[in-house]
């Protein structure tokens, strides 16, 4: 007994060790210092037995084990492990404070966009983010948290279970989870999805002290902007741009004096009557005072708002694209639905990288000559090689035939232009500009195909750029995936006690065995 009664003196100090890391990284700030688990009061247990039998063992060795040379050596390499392992603390502290970080997955979906980051670049005070999870839901936010930390330190992010909390949930007003509350000031709003769209929104809106005003044009038939259900509605896009902090409205350009000076941007699109004549000069009118506009057309209708498009400076076509598509057991066939997989170096489309869907659309192009002083067009994007501009569209809608003639176009076919100069121009005063979008399709922005591929991101990025948010173009991927494994709460916790607690205390006390083992001998 008197020879092993130093291994014990050892043994226990290392029981005592891990028996308070245990309590101290495991600590409840609710409950209190002294509220010991049983992994660390078995520990500490363990640890005072082992050191009461080395106190009362009788053998009187603690000097004389002290003394010996192979307790020095011993002793020098206990001091150079935790030297170590300090070391190995200090990079980790370091590598928290200083942190970079390199996103290994293929499409990026552990990073933000650039857009969002562009976001939280400009905001100017702290944003508080209550996310109201369930326990499912929690390792992901944590996991989204995580990543919208690593970009701006002004996040503050407080990960809550209703059930739990029931107190903050009924404070916060919050009815159903998830729900994300984000709060800047006295101004706050709620977002439903934990998605990098939403968020990003979410934190932009708060952020923002000022909503810029979007203008629908109505009464001729076009897309409602309150219909939300019916597939030839806007409703959704309208909510989508509300979503984005901007106030939405329509207006009957006929009856108002004049369209609203303040107004960001003014959206036309095609109906089935004709626009007023006097209506096109209120628009004209708005956009000598450097306003931004955009105009949706469609083929065969409306021939006064593309002769107005026209005289801006644009190609319009008296065409339809068609496109190739291949369908389950029919092959490649021709269809009306065109679809744009390659944008235009303008920077309001430059960063789309996902396709887009047009149906029934026409072509619009920049002028062929681009002339010193006019409006500077770029192409918004283009369909595939495969597609073509129909010109015999009497015969494509009267009878349901085309065939690539002669006179068609070959894809790629330009599908819109986008463009800005000064208001000079158009006759306005010199010192402003005023912006411009045509697209020679008004359905993808409805409700049937805004979630068709990504309609919505080019609808978003555009009206952005119109109404000079550039920030707010193209927030994609839409939902930001965790590609690694969750674990539960009690599946983590495993993992913890396995890998830090229980394997080195395991290796350190079969170190300290061999040790004492081979210096015995």
């Amino acid at each position: 007994m008197g020879k092993r009664a130093p291994i014990l003196g050892i043994a226990g100090l290392v029981f005592l060790a891990f028996g308070l890391i245990e309590h101290v990284m495991t600590l409840n700030p609710m409950t209190g210092f002294w509220d010991f688990g049983w992994f660390s009061l078995l520990h500490i247990g363990l640890g005072v037995v082992c050191i009461a039998m080395f106190m009362t063992s009788g053998s009187g060795s603690l000097t004389e084990f002290v003394r010996r040379r192979s307790t020095r050596y011993g002793t020098n390499a206990m001091v150079s492990s935790v030297a170590f392992v300090a070391v190995l603390v200090m990079l980790n502290i370091l590598g928290a404070r200083y942190n970079t970080r390199w996103d290994m997955s293929a499409a990026g979906v552990n990073s933000l966009t650039e857009s969002s980051t562009q976001v939280l670049d400009k905001l100017d005070g702290e944003v508080e983010i209550l996310a109201f999870v369930g326990p499912q839901e929690k390792p992901f936010v944590q996991e989204v948290s995580a990543i919208y930390a690593h970009y701006s330190n002004k996040l503050k992010w407080q990960i809550i279970d209703p059930q739990a909390s029931p107190e903050i949930a009924q404070r916060e007003l919050i009815q159903s989870i998830p729900t994300i509350k984000i709060k800047m000031g006295d101004r706050s709003t709620t977002v439903d999805k934990v998605e990098e769209e939403a968020i990003t929104n979410g934190i932009h809106k708060v952020a923002s002290s000022a909503q810029k005003k979007v203008v629908f044009l109505t009464g001729h038939g076009e897309p409602a902007v309150d219909d939300q259900q019916a597939p030839d509605g806007i409703g959704m896009f309208a909510d989508t741009l509300r979503n984005q902090n901007y106030e939405v409205s329509s207006l009957f350009a006929a009856e108002a004096e004049n369209i609203p000076a303040d107004a960001a941007v003014v959206i036309v699109a095609t109906g089935d009557r004709e626009h007023f004549p006097a209506e096109l000069e209120k628009l004209r009118d708005y956009l000598k005072g450097g306003g931004s506009a955009l105009l949706l057309l469609e083929p065969r209708k409306d021939a006064m708002l593309v002769t107005f498009a026209r005289e801006l400076g644009v190609r319009v076509g008296d065409d339809v694209i068609l496109d190739q598509q291949v369908r389950l057991f029919q092959g490649a066939t021709i269809g009306t639905d065109a679809v744009v997989a390659e944008y235009g170096d303008h920077p309001s489309v430059a960063p789309l990288k996902e396709r887009s869907l047009f149906s029934l659309a026409r072509s619009v192009s920049p002028p062929i000559e681009q002339k010193p002083g006019a409006i500077a067009y770029k192409p918004m994007g283009f369909t595939s090689a495969n597609s073509w501009a129909e010109t015999d569209i009497d015969l494509l809608f009267n009878e349901g035939k085309a065939e690539l003639a002669d006179g068609d176009i070959r894809g790629p076919i330009p599908i819109g232009a986008i463009g800005e100069a000064s208001t000079k121009v158009i006759g306005g005063e010199d010192g402003k500009d005023f912006r411009v979008a045509v697209i020679g399709d008004t359905s993808f922005l409805t409700n049937q195909y805004l979630r068709q591929l990504y309609n919505d991101a080019v609808g978003q990025s555009i009206v952005g750029w119109l109404a000079g948010q550039e920030e707010l173009i193209s927030i994609a991927p839409r939902v930001v995936r965790a590609s690694r494994a969750m674990l539960g709460e009690q599946e983590a916790r495993t993992v913890f006690y396995l890998s830090v607690l229980i394997l080195p205390e395991f290796i350190l006390l079969m170190g300290i065995i061999v040790w004492w083992r081979r210096s015995s001998l």
